[in-house]
């Protein structure tokens, strides 16, 4: 998987450019958001316009990175979620627990 990390200020921009998230995934995913907070980020914002699906492990993935941010009171947010990927959030009743943005 790439990760693209687009630095604006205190704020990263977090893309995944993939169309599916996979457990190998989690770790590169965890360390990038770890990374961005090192670097003074204050807000993270994940772009998942290039996610067509999620699974369980790119839904892992995501809460522990909003766990992460969540203790070290670092906003975070998720973006370009297309339909079906909020569907399925919705589903499991995430997006309650997701904050979701239209536009970063």
């Amino acid at each position: 998987m790439e990760i693209h990390v687009e630095q604006q200020q205190d704020k990263s921009v977090i893309t995944l450019d993939q169309n599916i998230i996979v457990g190998s995934d989690a770790a590169k995913i965890q360390n990038t958001v770890l990374d961005s907070i090192k670097n003074g980020s204050k807000t993270i914002v994940f772009n998942l316009s290039k996610l067509d699906y999620i699974t369980s492990w790119g839904i892992g993935a995501l809460i522990h990175a909003l766990t992460t941010c969540t203790n070290r009171n670092i906003q975070f947010y998720l973006t370009g979620v297309n339909d079906k990927v909020a569907e399925i959030l919705k589903k499991v009743k995430l997006d309650k627990i997701f904050t979701i943005e239209k536009k970063i």
